[in-house]
């Protein structure tokens, strides 16, 4: 997603074109997560007795990352001033994606009603065995030093040395809230049991947001780059790298899809005038 505007206001990160008007897809102001969220630990994990190697970020380059869906070029199946459908087929010998072993069809419609964006999202096994699957999607907001983000979880997990989740934390809770302000405190963290809404407020602008997910999207992202002018605020399904929590998977929010089976779930972003 390019960015979302009401009236003058861009409401997510606003997107620069590079060299020769092009923008990168991971500088746009969101993208989705499919069909995994955040890391899998070096780019490998096991499942039904095979062990699998996907593809390293070229980034993050000890870890695959945000699956393989926002690289893809995606078919327009419905479009108008209102809504659009984009649809994916996804197989393994696509060329015009990071590699994941199994197929999959994915939709994201994008809706603007009663005022606000609403995006569901989609992602059904098209192969024939299961596979495990999560979702989200990668929202960029502006960052200022007086904005405030609030949201309830019941806990965040700590990273360990290579940025994978090492054990849950209370230590932010009451902080985010009551409202906290995203000053200096670097965060790229999973939260885990999300009650579904966040408040984002910019009081030297004078608007807020509303998030609000779906119960499927019961995890969220936090990630605020220093010394930088934007956040992110991701709605995901599952905790990070919970591909290789064997067992606990589906603990973690790890869907195993069976064939045909879909995953789905929803979020949208209300546009907030008078901020408490």
């Amino acid at each position: 997603m390019a960015g979302w505007w009401h009236e003058d206001t861009c409401l997510l990160r606003p997107v620069a074109p590079g060299p020769e008007n092009v923008v990168s897809v991971r500088e746009q102001a969101s993208y989705p997560l499919m069909p995994f969220s955040n890391r899998v630990a070096g780019g490998r994990f096991s499942f039904g007795g095979v062990d699998y190697a996907l593809s390293r970020d070229h980034r993050e380059t000890r870890h695959a990352l945000h699956g393989n869906a926002l690289y893809a070029v995606w078919e327009i199946a419905e479009a108008s001033a209102t809504h659009a459908l984009l649809r994916l087929h996804a197989a393994p010998e696509r060329q015009d994606m990071q590699f994941f072993p199994f197929r999959y069809e994915a939709e994201q419609l994008y809706e603007l009603w009663a005022g606000a964006l609403h995006v569901r999202l989609r992602i059904t096994n098209r192969d024939a065995k299961p596979f495990p699957a999560g979702m989200g999607h990668h929202l960029f907001f502006p960052r200022a030093p007086e904005t405030k983000l609030s949201f309830v979880a019941s806990a965040m997990w700590e990273n360990d040395g290579d940025m994978l989740p090492a054990a849950p934390s209370t230590v932010w809770r009451e902080a985010f809230a009551a409202g906290k302000r995203l000053g200096d405190e670097g965060f790229d963290h999973c939260f885990e049991d999300w009650a579904g809404t966040a408040r984002i407020e910019y009081p030297q602008l004078g608007y807020g947001l509303a998030l609000e997910a779906s119960a499927g999207l019961g995890h969220a992202v936090l990630f605020t780059p220093k010394n930088k002018p934007f956040f992110a605020f991701e709605p995901v399904s599952h905790l990070n790298d919970a591909f290789n929590r064997g067992d606990d998977m589906a603990r973690h929010g790890v869907r195993i899809l069976n064939p045909g089976e879909t995953l789905e779930g929803w979020f949208s972003l209300t546009y907030l005038p008078c901020p408490a």
